[in-house]
This record gives structure tokens, C-alpha cells and sequence, in this order.
């Protein structure tokens, strides 16, 4: 069998960018191979052009836990490609978002084969929306007690994490020579007019309060050249919201706008969890064994992962992840020694929710 360094290493080195759906592809099989060699259960689904890879220790959609972590990586430069192990880390494009996390759950499965009740969806598209996991949600893959998501804050785990909506504010007017302003409708000051009237509804956020409701202002295009008002302004807005109602104040504020037309873009809603059930407990026992120097937290995420399309199944969702750090920079790294631990840490839970 391969080392788990071997494997991580050569999925690095298919290159997954979400974009490159026959690169994730590529991965996508190089996994099932590595599974199917040693007898865990897969199939392959069809979802567009992409691949989906579901792995399970016994045969059947449902099993007691799913786990779930994401092929797919942010671009890179060529060098990041080219894995490196240096001190007990490699570094990478895609080690610690999310393919450490992959190689984990594979050894899982290979080691509860045909013990524990565990299945897996590997997804294609994490890191541009999710939708494939989304749809093998729709298609019936899912859990009887626990789901845990592989992606999330390393040696503590998320039980909730913000909602998404993403909109496009369009301008419109009548363009002109920049030397004759009177003679043109400029929509780049239609667009700031509507932009500060909705910025004045959101208050600062710091670091030490962060469980609001935000606002970021992400992209802005107007114009081609510096003497010429042009006919069209645009500017995308990504708001994080906690709760559906939220979203709805958002809405309506979005609809008082005067002078833009609002173009809804992605959607995702909140996750929440309970995190008084005592699989949250178990998880923490389980890394506080195997991470002794840690103090594992339930947090609450700002970003989102692939959870939030896990909300139906009914069972607790926690998220969580290996020790790493430089996520989409040019130094991702992730912890080669906590990967092995994080292995144990599953098998802990797992051998508590679905005993052998």
C-alpha cells in the first residue's frame, strides 16, 4: 500500500484546479484506484463534466458516519506543484486545502473495512461552490449519526458556520468625454450613491466580535480608458449572513436601492448544529488524546465548506481539520506527523459512533 506521504503527493501533482475538470478528474480516479486496490467499495458519479468519487467500507449510500473532503484546489504557480518535505512538513498547493485531508479519510476507510459503517463523498467543485456534493446529497448519499467535513479550523471543531449571498449591483447610464460631465448619466456615481447608502447598514465588525453579519465589496469594473464616462458600472458584493432572515434583511435593503439593478448571484444558507450532542463531545476527547498539548474548541466558522449542502441529512455535522496553515498562499504546508494523528482521531470517533 502506498504511504500516505505517496499518495498526498501524487494527487498534488495531478494538479486539480476546480477549472481543470479533466485535472480533478485525474485525481478523482487516482483515488478510486488506490480504494478499489484495497477493497473499499466506490462509485464513480457523473455530475456535469466532473467525477465524484463515493467510498464506503460496506456497500450501500447510507452509513452510520460520512465523512467528506474536497479534491479540488485554488490556481497556483507550476512550483507549488512540486511538493517539498522539509522538517516534517510538506508544502504544496492543496495539502492543507484539502487533499491532506483526502489522503485521511482514504486511510480510514481502508482501515474500517468491512468493520465500521462509513462512507465518503470525495467532492469536485469545493472551492467554487460545492455543487457536486450538493447534488449526491439530492441522489441519496448521506449519514445515519454523524457527517464530519474534513475542512475546517485544524484540532477544534466548527458546528456552524455563515450563509452566502453574492449579488451584483449594475449601473447604467449614458457615457460621454470626461470633459463634458454635464452632458453624460455617469453610472460609476450611481454605483458609489448605492454602494455608501448600503454600506451605512453595517456595522464595523472587529476580530474579537466576529459572529455577524458582513458586507465586503469584492469587485468593481467600470470604464476602459481615464477621458471617457462609460455607459455601464458593475460592482459584486458578498455578504455573510447567520441566519435566513438575515438574508431576507438583506434583500429588502438590496430592493430600497435607487439607480442599480441587483443581479442575485450564489446562494448558500447557514449551518447551525446542535452543539450539545455528544458526538461534539466524543470529537473533542478524540483530539485532546491524540493532540495532548491542544484545548479543541466548538467554534464557529465565517467561511463556508461543503457542509452546508449537509443540512437535510438530519444528523449532527461537525467540521474540522488536520494541523496546517498557509491555505491558498504560496507557502500551504501541512503537518505530515498530525496527518497520521488525525488518522487515530477518527478511528476514535468512529469506533464510538459505530462500533465494530
Amino acid at each position: 500500500m502506498k504511504s500516505n506521504l505517496d499518495l498526498l503527493q501524487e494527487l498534488v501533482s495531478c494538479r486539480p484546479v476546480s477549472s481543470d475538470i479533466p485535472a480533478v478528474n485525474q485525481a478523482m480516479l487516482l483515488l478510486r484506484d488506490f480504494l478499489q486496490a484495497q477493497g473499499v467499495h466506490c462509485v464513480l458519479e457523473k455530475i456535469g463534466e466532473n467525477q465524484v468519487l463515493y467510498a464506503s467500507t460496506q456497500p450501500g449510500k447510507v452509513q452510520d458516519v460520512l465523512l467528506n473532503a474536497h479534491v479540488d484546489v485554488v490556481p497556483a504557480e507550476d512550483s507549488q506543484f512540486i511538493p517539498r518535505v522539509e522538517n516534517g512538513r510538506i508544502y504544496a498547493r492543496g495539502v492543507d486545502d484539502d487533499l491532506g485531508c483526502v489522503v485521511c479519510i482514504a486511510r480510514i476507510l481502508c482501515q474500517k473495512l468491512g468493520k465500521s459503517s462509513v462512507g465518503a463523498i470525495f467532492s469536485a467543485d469545493e472551492e467554487v461552490g460545492g455543487h457536486t456534493t450538493a447534488k449526491m446529497i439530492e441522489l441519496g448519499y448521506g449519514a445515519r449519526k454523524l457527517a464530519i467535513v474534513m475542512d475546517g479550523p485544524n484540532c477544534n471543531i466548527a458546528i456552524a458556520q455563515k450563509g452566502i449571498q453574492i449579488v451584483e449591483l449594475i449601473a447604467r447610464g449614458r457615457g460621454g468625454h470626461s470633459s463634458q460631465p454635464w452632458s453624460c448619466d455617469n453610472p460609476i456615481d450611481k454605483l458609489i450613491d448605492a454602494y455608501l447608502q448600503l454600506r451605512q447598514n453595517w456595522p464595523k465588525v472587529t476580530a474579537e466580535d466576529q459572529w455577524q453579519n458582513t458586507m465586503a465589496a469584492c469587485i468593481c469594473k467600470a470604464g476602459s480608458v481615464g477621458n471617457q464616462i462609460p455607459d455601464e458600472a458593475r460592482m459584486t458584493l458578498n455578504f455573510r449572513f447567520l441566519s435566513e432572515a438575515d438574508r431576507q434583511n438583506i434583500l429588502t435593503l438590496l430592493g430600497q436601492l435607487k439607480g442599480v439593478e441587483i443581479k442575485a448571484d450564489r446562494y448558500c444558507q447557514p449551518l447551525i448544529s446542535d452543539g450539545k450532542d455528544p458526538a461534539f463531545q466524543i470529537f473533542r476527547e478524540a483530539i485532546k488524546r491524540h493532540f495532548p498539548q491542544s484545548d479543541p474548541q466548538l467554534v464557529r466558522m465565517n467561511g463556508a465548506t461543503d457542509a452546508r449542502h449537509m443540512t437535510s441529512l438530519g444528523v449532527p455535522i461537525a467540521i474540522s481539520g488536520i494541523p496546517g496553515g498557509g491555505c491558498h498562499g504560496p507557502q500551504e504546508w501541512l503537518d505530515l506527523q498530525a496527518l497520521e494523528k488525525y488518522i487515530l482521531v477518527l478511528s476514535d470517533v468512529i469506533d464510538a459512533i459505530s462500533p465494530q
